[in-house]
């Protein structure tokens, strides 16, 4: 049996490739159920961190006003674990909770969250974060929601204890479908 050579073994490997990438594409639209909507949103908040009994890990409260595609003017309150890094080579950490209310109050829609927080290297003061969030019910329209968005954010510490900070969401919600 003969040997293929190398460029040969990478030409067979490609055209699998394409092969297995081409034959299974499916679209978003596919995947998503019929009463799923796209929600974007885009927030001003400000935060305050508290310490806890382990000096590289914080507890965050932000609150804010959001404009959000499916509920108009809410504000937010979020409530997350910061996690500090103890070691060169670590990102810092962010977890907890974010609940947006309506602002005539008839819905809430709450969501987890977690990502990671890189200081600006122009400005330490700065940190881009990204999440992941996964939302998990509320009230009103949203009492049984379920979705996923990411989440990009800019915060600026003021103080070393508090800051302000934008951010923006693209995502899907799905709500039971209408009982109409």
């Amino acid at each position: 049996m003969k040997k293929m050579n190398s460029i040969k073994n990478l030409a067979l490997a490609l055209c699998c490739g394409t092969l297995a990438l081409g034959s299974g594409q499916v679209s978003l639209a596919d995947t998503l159920p019929a009463n799923a909507a796209a929600i974007r949103a885009n927030a001003g908040v400000t935060f305050a961190l508290a310490p806890t009994t382990d000096p590289s890990r914080f507890t965050a409260t932000a609150d804010g006003v959001v404009q959000v595609s499916l509920m108009g003017n809410c504000s937010e309150h979020a409530e997350l674990v910061v996690q500090f890094p103890t070691g060169p080579g670590q990102p810092i950490t962010l977890s907890g909770s974010v609940t947006l209310t309506s602002s005539d109050g008839a819905n809430t829609l709450k969501f987890n969250v977690t990502g990671i927080a890189a200081p600006d290297p122009a400005n330490p003061g700065f940190l881009n974060n990204s999440y992941q969030a996964t939302f998990t019910g509320g009230t009103g329209d949203f009492a049984s929601a379920t979705g996923a968005a990411q989440i990009s954010e800019t915060t600026k510490f003021t103080s070393p204890a508090t800051g302000t900070g934008t951010w923006t969401m693209k995502g899907y919600v799905v709500t039971p479908p209408s009982a109409n």
